[in-house]
């Protein structure tokens, strides 16, 4: 079976703003994650940029919004697309 294509460049996540919203709202890695349905893994990898626990760049993009939302951050806050 072949995935879609994805046909425009993903947007880069800025973990940083990540982070700081997480902080600001006194959630540890696992608390946010576990609010998510996520594990601190993947909490911690998008703040640090990693992608090893993610199935693809698309996933990570697709958890990183998932994770804005709940922290309350518009998605330009945490993603650059200028490079799209």
């Amino acid at each position: 079976m072949l995935l879609p294509q994805h046909t425009q460049p993903l947007p880069i996540i800025d973990g940083d703003s990540l982070k700081k919203a997480r902080t600001e709202k006194n959630l540890t890695e696992a608390e946010l994650a576990k609010e998510c349905a996520l594990v601190a893994k993947h909490i911690i990898q998008l703040e640090n940029g990693e992608t090893s626990n993610f199935f693809s760049a698309h996933h990570k993009v697709q958890v990183a919004k998932k994770v804005g939302r709940y922290l309350g951050l518009e998605e330009g806050d945490f993603l650059d697309t200028s490079s799209s």
